[in-house]
């Protein structure tokens, strides 16, 4: 039987020179500091050996358009390919220099496809969708100059209205422990963004975040208070600016009854940083 051997939460936005122009110094030194965490946590997560690393994380509108945006997508297939934007800003400039392909686990994300059918779930598929910072950053953090384990890309739609209820996302996450737990392999899984920042998706609040919502989030995933989580609505999130935190359920999902363990907690202003690790031994 297969299982899940290491399960973590960050931010996405691992740009120090993004923090810097647009924060200061303090910001600068913050996201240093949850970078040198999170390559911390990847010396973890590759010491236990997984066979598939399953990414959670959310489309800028940069991967899909307003054609079709999936609530939820599998990207499938043997390989990925890292963006590549012309005009990338300074956060998606942090991919510069990786590689441009990476080996995805076809059997784990054909199987996840596949079961999420017969369980429910009409998950959408890609054959060509390329991963941006939200995947790749956080990646390459991890992994350093060490290869990343073939990966199985999980998008979660957090930004175009209707977004999928924050309990949806927990049983999807309970969907694909279950996938692993009836395969062979042993799987990391985590998953990217947040904490509060660009409320009601407005221009005219980028820049700002919610600490006390983040506060209150932390603490129900260091009680293992998955029903309250559960129990977030989409209004909660849009005005918090806690959209990516349906990333976050999905994960939770995987890994409850599971109680968190808070590994990095910034309150920057700009938007709160975080990166936490379930046990799941």
């Amino acid at each position: 039987m297969g299982k899940i051997v290491y399960a973590a939460a960050m931010s996405h936005v691992l740009a120090p020179d993004y923090y810097g122009k647009n924060v200061g110094p303090h910001g600068r030194k913050m996201v240093e500091e949850l970078i040198d965490v999170v390559r911390d946590m990847g010396r973890t997560m590759l010491a236990a050996r997984p066979d598939a690393l399953v990414v959670i994380a959310d489309d800028h509108l940069n991967v899909f358009s307003f054609d079709a945006v999936p609530a939820m997508c599998v990207r499938i297939g043997r390989f990925v390919e890292r963006m590549v934007q012309a005009d990338a800003i300074e956060f998606d400039r942090a991919l510069d220099g990786l590689p441009e392909r990476y080996l995805l686990h076809e059997d784990l994300a054909n199987r996840i496809l596949e079961r999420g059918l017969e369980d429910g779930f009409d998950f959408a598929a890609s054959w060509s969708a390329p991963l941006d910072h939200a995947f790749l950053s956080p990646v390459s953090t991890l992994c350093g100059d060490r290869p990343a384990p073939p990966l199985v890309p999980f998008w979660v739609n957090c930004f175009v209205a209707p977004l999928p209820m924050a309990r949806r996302c927990f049983a999807a996450g309970r969907h694909i422990a279950r996938v692993v737990a009836e395969g062979p392999w042993d799987v990391a899984v985590i998953a990217t963004g947040g904490l509060s920042h660009f409320p009601e998706l407005s221009l005219a609040r980028v820049g700002t975040s919610d600490a006390a919502f983040d506060r209150r989030i932390v603490r129900l995933l260091e009680a293992g208070d998955h029903e309250a989580l559960c129990a977030l609505t989409t209004k909660e999130l849009h005005e918090s600016g806690s959209h990516e935190l349906l990333n976050w359920m999905v994960l939770i999902g995987a890994v409850s009854p599971a109680k968190a363990a808070v590994r990095f907690f910034g309150e920057m202003g700009r938007i709160d940083l975080a990166a936490m690790e379930w046990s799941v031994r």
